[in-house]
């Protein structure tokens, strides 16, 4: 008979899941424990949480920010946040602690429960010298609708890090869809970035908003060797000129013998998607 892996955590308690949590902070033991406790949404965890945010231990504070930024419990047989106004106020507070770690884990947790009175703040921390910081902002904006948000992202979409403009072309090309003059030059200018994560995303934003200036560009893209962001990108434009560098790339690929399914899955559909465009004609 085949044994499942028993989930330990579920049985211990807060005071010894937040002791593991802080302890095991940057391994993955100690975020397993965070994720735990984030299922335990109650006014006595909420008041344990506010009490840790307090302490004079970095750590700790971080922990209960961590926790606090997704703390659910079940309605229904649902997850649902709990606390989203209380949590709010926590991580609002953590914004100005003195030590990164807890900053970085008050941006994480704004990210998943947004607060336009963060914005501000998440702005200045753009331009922080860490760039973990400046990645924690880039993802975090991305749940903003705020207009400064959008400000925000373009800057970090030029950042010396891969990883910035990375999460920053994505929150600008596929979280949002807002199509402005300036995000469509932020997405043109990433189009030639030197890393391919953050060249596919800025291809794949222009498509969502059927920009028709990548078409050659994709057309040239359209290769055995081609990652999804292509085929992702053929999809969202849905341009019968596309379809048939799609079916020469699909006889390539069985050439090749390509054997990625989901690969396959994303060809037809876009194979499928431009199909129908041409059939409109």
């Amino acid at each position: 008979m085949k044994r499942i892996a028993r989930n330990r955590n579920r049985s211990r308690g807060h005071a010894r899941l937040l002791r593991r949590a802080a302890r095991d902070w940057h391994a993955p033991r100690g975020w397993r424990s965070i994720e735990e406790l984030q299922r335990r949404g109650s006014f006595s965890m909420l008041a344990r949480l506010a009490s840790l945010a307090d302490s004079p231990n970095a750590r700790h504070r971080a922990v209960a920010l961590s926790v606090a930024a997704q703390l659910m419990r079940r309605v229904d047989g649902e997850w649902t946040p709990f606390a989203e106004d209380e949590t709010q106020r926590l991580l609002l507070q953590g914004l100005s602690d003195p030590h990164p770690d807890v900053v970085r884990a008050a941006v994480a947790g704004l990210g998943h429960r947004p607060h336009g009175a963060s914005v501000d703040a998440l702005l200045r921390l753009a331009t922080h010298r860490d760039e973990r910081m400046r990645w924690q902002v880039a993802v975090a904006l991305g749940s903003y609708e705020e207009p400064e948000a959008i400000a925000g992202l373009i800057a970090l979409s030029t950042d010396p890090s891969d990883e910035v403009r990375d999460w920053a072309t994505f929150g600008l090309g596929t979280l949002r869809m807002d199509d402005t003059p300036e995000i469509r030059a932020a997405l043109r200018r990433n189009l030639d970035d030197i890393d391919e994560d953050v060249r596919g995303e800025a291809l794949v934003g222009l498509a969502r908003r059927h920009d028709e200036g990548i078409v050659e560009r994709l057309m040239a893209r359209l290769t055995p060797d081609c990652h999804l962001y292509e085929l992702d990108a053929a999809v969202a434009l849905a341009d019968p000129r596309l379809l048939a560098p799609l079916q020469t790339l699909e006889a390539l690929a069985r050439e090749r013998g390509v054997r990625d399914d989901y690969w396959w899955e994303e060809l037809r559909a876009a194979m499928a998607a431009c199909g129908a465009a041409g059939s409109d004609f």
